[in-house]
């Protein structure tokens, strides 16, 4: 990604800098004025940022603009992949936009301020008018009563670790490890089997003898079934979060989310399925099996193929 930076308007540039470059920007950047003293006005201020010639400036009010006069060290003016430009602040990661309302600390200088003694720099000549000393802002919305915006919205979801998993267990050229083949023996109904193996797997591991099990997927019928050979089973949403791990909601006590997927589609002469658990913030696994009916149940393969946090 290119990032290309203005210069303050009286510093020298680098002819190697100039000419005909990927990405060089044809127009130039607007300047960003330092406040160089040392005294921080401790108003606060807001208005929408706007360009009038070479400066940028703050509209406070509808028509009124003051010259800015940045008193935060971490500021530049930059464009991203030819871009518009925006104001950056590579210390917060703060990115301002044309147009777009900040608030912040800072105030207004008199009328006749010297703005060369503020700055330490030459002012270009086409930024005039009154000033205003602006520092630490952020995005400022007038239209919310606390003036906060509202938060960008989410990147689509990707693909889920268990549509993965389902997938990758229909793969007929598979040839990584597999686990020995289990047989789940009086069950006629492939989901009941998978759900099934999994709780075997986690009812009598070591930690977990007191753990209760909330099946996530599971209707009620399924959940009678199950309850008749586990104990301790829960439907998905009697579970929470309590800090890093899963509780029962009603008592607080410890728990685990089980989950239980199969995919029978397709003429392949077996079910695809995936499960595992979810007991912590960073403890979940989840892996690919296969299912094929063996007389009143079902055989089923774990496939080297798992996803854990």
């Amino acid at each position: 990604m290119l990032l290309a930076v203005a210069s303050p308007a009286c510093a020298p540039v680098d002819e190697s800098d100039t000419g005909e470059q990927p990405g060089a920007v044809e127009s130039p950047l607007p300047v960003i004025l330092k406040d160089r003293s040392t005294i921080r006005m401790e108003a606060l201020v807001s208005g929408r940022i706007t360009r009038a010639g070479s400066c940028l400036y703050l509209e406070h009010s509808p028509g009124h603009l003051a010259l800015i006069l940045w008193a935060d060290e971490n500021l530049k003016v930059a464009t991203l992949d030819e871009a518009d430009w925006l104001v950056n602040n590579y210390t917060s990661g703060l990115r301002i936009r044309e147009g777009e309302f900040v608030r912040g600390g800072g105030g207004f200088y008199p009328r006749d301020a010297n703005l060369m003694a503020l700055t330490g720099d030459e002012v270009p000549a086409d930024c005039t008018g009154p000033a205003v000393q602006l520092y630490e802002i952020a995005k400022y919305d007038p239209a919310k009563p606390d003036g906060i915006p509202d938060p960008p919205p989410p990147p689509p979801p990707g693909p889920s670790p268990d549509d993965m998993l389902l997938s990758r267990a229909f793969d007929e050229h598979w040839d990584g490890q597999r686990w020995p083949r289990r047989t789940i023996k009086g069950i006629a109904d492939p989901l009941e089997a998978m759900f099934t193996y999994v709780l075997e797997n986690y009812e009598g591991r070591e930690g977990n003898m007191h753990a209760h099990f909330c099946l996530r997927g599971a209707d009620e019928n399924l959940l009678a079934s199950l309850s008749r050979q586990f104990r301790r089973l829960f439907p998905g949403d009697a579970c929470s979060w309590n800090g890093p791990g899963v509780v029962v909601t009603a008592t607080g006590e410890k728990a685990m989310f089980i989950d239980a997927r199969i995919d029978c589609s397709g003429d392949r002469g077996f079910c695809a399925g995936s499960g595992g658990a979810t007991y912590g913030n960073l403890g979940a696994e989840h892996g690919s099996y296969r299912l094929r009916r063996k007389r009143d149940g079902w055989q089923i393969e774990k496939l080297g193929l798992s996803v854990v946090s």
